[in-house]
């Protein structure tokens, strides 16, 4: 059961058009909504809070950079007009605003923690290897792979709640594995015969 604004969805959904085939295009964000919704279930936070924070916490790659201050904005703005209450519109800015990775240590409730680490998990496995990928096209190879390794690897670790971090447990096990094979096949030591 979705505790969505009416509309708000669609709203989302049309702002975020221009990002279709990115990385952080309206997929991502119905993936991280899924997420975070069934973490705040089984973390007892505010289902709503947290449903209408994932949804619009990319907004922002449609309004401008930084994502997070311009997604914030953009959010007050969408939910001022659908009459949404302003104390419950300031926590959802707030989670928006806080979701990047830098901003780890600066999250304050349940509800935050939920939707970053919702995110983080879209950002763990072998879609996120994908994603990074993708994402980081216009760079050199070498440094999406760098990137792969020293960023990607430490997600798992940096996970908020119990329960993310179980559902992740896979994901970064399989995201390893694939990357263990990367390292091998990139150092060409696959070519070693027993």
């Amino acid at each position: 059961m979705t505790l969505l604004p009416k509309d708000l969805e669609s709203i989302v959904k049309e702002k975020m058009s221009e990002l279709n085939g990115t990385a952080h295009s309206y997929e991502h964000v119905k993936r991280v909504v899924k997420i975070a919704t069934f973490l705040a279930r089984k973390e007892k936070a505010n289902v709503e809070l947290v449903q209408i924070g994932a949804l619009l916490h990319d907004i922002g790659w449609a309004a401008g950079k930084p994502h997070n201050k311009t997604g914030a904005k953009l959010a007050n703005k969408i939910l001022k007009e659908m009459n949404y209450p302003s104390e419950k519109s300031e926590k959802i800015a707030r989670t928006i605003f806080r979701h990047p990775l830098a901003f780890k240590d600066k999250l304050e409730t349940l509800e935050e923690k939920i939707v970053w680490d919702a995110d983080k998990i879209d950002l763990l496995g072998v879609i996120g290897v994908v994603r990074a990928f993708h994402w980081l096209s216009n760079k050199p190879f070498e440094a999406v792979v760098k990137t792969c390794f020293e960023e990607q690897t430490t997600i798992y670790n940096l996970l908020n709640t119990q329960t993310a971090k179980k559902i992740a447990k896979r994901r970064h096990r399989e995201m390893m594995a694939f990357l263990s094979s990367l390292k091998s096949e990139l150092s060409l030591t696959d070519l070693a015969i027993s």
